[in-house]
């Protein structure tokens, strides 16, 4: 299993991922919030054999940058987690030395992931989000 943690930002989000064991699987990766940033997104988990059956896919919610990224990757059939940034937060500081930056951030995301400390948030459906 694979958990990808997504630090969600305006113009460009930070991705990280880590296996079952908390490794890395790669450097992060950055990728534009547009179609063609998230078409990015696909094809790199993609190069690490990295499918809608494998993986969880968690981001914070923030603003409302986030829902491309949502609805791109539910569209996709991928498991995703939004979360909320008082859990990351208090995650962070008890985890890492409450360093702050991108790749920490998508790191600490995709860890919260991996240990399941995350409260589930409901959405209704996409009909009511247009």
């Amino acid at each position: 299993m694979f958990y990808i943690g997504v630090d969600i930002a305006k113009k460009n989000h930070e991705a990280s991922i880590i296996d079952s064991d908390g490794k890395l699987v790669s450097e992060s990766f950055s990728f534009s919030n547009s179609i063609r940033g998230l078409e990015k997104f696909q094809k790199f988990i993609s190069s690490f054999s990295i499918d809608s059956n494998n993986c969880i896919i968690g981001m914070e919610a923030t603003g409302h940058y986030w829902l491309s990224l949502y609805s791109f990757l539910i569209d996709l059939g991928f498991s995703c987690v939004v979360i909320n940034p008082i859990q990351s937060d208090a995650f962070r500081k008890m985890y890492i030395r409450q360093t702050k930056n991108d790749s920490v951030d998508s790191f600490v995301i995709a860890q919260i992931l991996r240990f399941g400390e995350f409260s589930v948030s409901h959405f209704s459906d996409e009909d009511t989000f247009a």
